[in-house]
């Protein structure tokens, strides 16, 4: 059996939630009729036929409109977003540290390994990290030059149980059917956009399914988030704990547990922990499990 053929009961159409079923070069869904893509065989287009995310005038919502709408093309030169070939080794190392810090997380208690998916997968830092480990990976992402440069590695690198799905995070593909999600440096976009994400992730996980997700931590640079040095931030949103656990409760995430990642310390341990003692938190990560029936609300 081919990995989309194992991986279809997973999916959904991102309109009605129906089944779907492959027929030839694309999958049918069983309700609507509506036909998406198969563009690879570990390639598939699961887009909603509207855009889930209304304008405001901001420039993510431009850039997601214009995504949104882009058609599929394998281009050479695609490159995704972080990509380790072109970023600091510096960068890509505290990068990997957060990979391990939210791994950790993941395999914390009993559960299945069957499917985890990532959200927000962008360059495949944590989908090549974790394949070993889980029977399959569904790496998730709106961009299209980002699947088609982390398709291309992964074929490179032998990878074959990781399914590759253009889909909006904010109407996704999945209803009550994975065992984990993750969703890393994409809760920055405002309150609305938060609670909406947070809902769908709650609502794409199986009964016993676990979510990793991160917030950036207001008082990492008070100093830029006042506006006294330069903000390297863009319009980009930063909480502070309380915020969050406002957010999180208002999304219907029940006894999230808590766990501060410092991304800059390393070196000696006794060095990294008094720094991790001074020094507030880069990110607020939060991994929220769910019991029993599921339904996004």
């Amino acid at each position: 059996m081919s990995l989309l053929q194992n991986l279809l009961p997973t999916l959904s159409c991102p309109d009605d939630g129906g089944a779907l079923r492959q027929q030839g070069e694309s999958l049918q869904c069983a309700t609507c009729e509506r036909r998406f893509p198969v563009l690879a065989p570990n390639l598939i287009e699961l887009l909603p036929s509207t855009e889930a995310l209304q304008q405001d005038g901001s420039p993510y919502a431009a850039d997601y409109a214009a995504e949104h709408s882009r058609s599929f093309a394998f281009r050479k030169d695609a490159v995704a977003w972080g990509a380790p070939e072109y970023r600091s080794g510096s960068w890509v190392e505290r990068k990997y540290r957060q990979v391990e810090a939210v791994r950790s997380l993941l395999l914390d208690g009993v559960g299945s390994r069957e499917v985890i998916g990532d959200f927000s997968a962008g360059a495949g830092y944590y989908t090549f990290a974790y394949a070993s480990q889980w029977r399959h990976v569904v790496h998730c992402d709106l961009s299209a030059d980002a699947l088609t440069y982390a398709q291309r590695k992964a074929e490179r690198a032998g990878l074959r149980n990781i399914l590759f799905v253009r889909m909006d995070y904010l109407r996704p593909p999945f209803r009550g059917s994975l065992d984990r999600v993750i969703c890393l440096d994409s809760l920055i976009r405002g309150e609305a956009h938060e609670k909406r994400l947070l809902r769908t992730i709650r609502g794409a996980l199986q009964p016993g399914g676990a979510a990793v997700v991160d917030f950036h931590n207001w008082w990492h640079n008070p100093v830029r988030r006042l506006g006294l040095l330069r903000n390297n931030f863009g319009q980009n949103r930063s909480y502070v704990g309380s915020e969050v656990k406002r957010l999180l409760d208002e999304a219907g995430v029940v006894a999230p547990r808590y766990v501060p990642f410092h991304q800059e310390t390393a070196g000696h341990p006794v060095l990294r922990g008094l720094l991790q003692r001074v020094l507030p938190p880069t990110r607020l990560i939060y991994r929220f499990d769910v019991e029993g029936a599921n339904a996004a609300t």
